[in-house]
């Protein structure tokens, strides 16, 4: 199960929560880095969702984002303003601001084995190029070299 902005549940403590109640071996936590600030309403805070969700979590969607609550809330440009648009970012690492030494430290720190899934989108004319960095750095980060 995820958290995931404007689906059923959206912040991490909630859906963490359903998923520890449920307490049964076949139901998971995913952590989805480019929610980050979704999941915690812009706070941000990668290293304590994660390892909050140690116990459950089984996959990790990595990718970037903006925060949108940074800016007094109008941290993207959309016309006209005040429409009624839905933002959704998953940009390549570096072009965002989720804290990933946060997230790095808290998945060593966990002994992270689930599944790291690289989830970047919207650019698909470099998208061979742009999953080859992001694969180094995952192996560089795990020291997979």
């Amino acid at each position: 199960m995820e958290a995931h902005p404007y689906d059923f549940v959206e912040l991490h403590d909630d859906a963490f929560s359903i998923v520890r109640g449920v307490n049964k071996d076949w139901i998971g936590y995913e952590y989805c880095c480019p929610h980050t600030f979704h999941l915690s309403d812009g706070v941000g805070d990668a290293g304590r969702m994660i390892r909050h969700s140690a116990p459950k979590l089984r996959e990790v969607h990595i990718a970037d984002t903006f925060n949108h609550r940074a800016n007094d809330g109008n941290r993207y440009i959309i016309n006209p303003p005040g429409v009624d648009a839905r933002v959704h970012q998953h940009n390549e690492l570096g072009n965002g601001e989720v804290p990933w030494d946060e997230v790095f430290d808290a998945l060593r720190e966990i002994n992270f084995d689930g599944v790291l899934s690289v989830c970047t989108f919207g650019w698909h004319e470099t998208a061979d190029e742009s999953t080859t960095r992001v694969l180094a750095r995952l192996k560089a980060e795990f020291g997979l070299d």
